[in-house]
């Protein structure tokens, strides 16, 4: 089964949770330090891939089958992501909803990177 990074509201207790369905969390960690963090329109999380000097950004994997990724999760995802790969902090991949190019100068992005959690962006506002 693939392994699916979640950051935002698909999260434990987060209100989207319900879309991971009965997928088994394999852990709870963080990217590499090669993001950004962004807030798009204050509404949802985007991890952007900027290499060095990026950020560690807090998140939870999870064993997703095909299935629910396709059928559930993804018809779900906002405009503004995209299905991607990105490194985990011990050096591992796992898929991700990254920040579409086109989303790069939108003026509703907000970089977050120095809060690195999506729930502590949302409980410090």
């Amino acid at each position: 089964m693939p392994r699916m990074f979640l950051n935002g509201t698909a999260m434990a207790g987060g209100a989207d949770h319900h879309l991971v369905g009965d997928a088994p969390l394999v852990a709870k960690t963080r990217t590499a330090p090669r993001y950004r963090f962004h807030a798009v329109a204050d509404a949802y999380p985007a991890l952007e891939y900027v290499g060095d000097g990026g950020a560690r950004v807090v998140g939870e994997v999870y064993d997703m089958p095909y299935e629910q990724l396709r059928e559930v999760l993804l018809p779900g995802e906002p405009d503004g992501l995209e299905l991607g790969v990105i490194e985990l902090e011990d050096g591992s991949g796992a898929l991700a909803m990254v920040l579409r190019r086109v989303y790069r100068a939108a003026p509703t992005l907000t970089d977050i990177s120095e809060t690195g959690s999506w729930r502590d962006y949302k409980e410090g506002r």
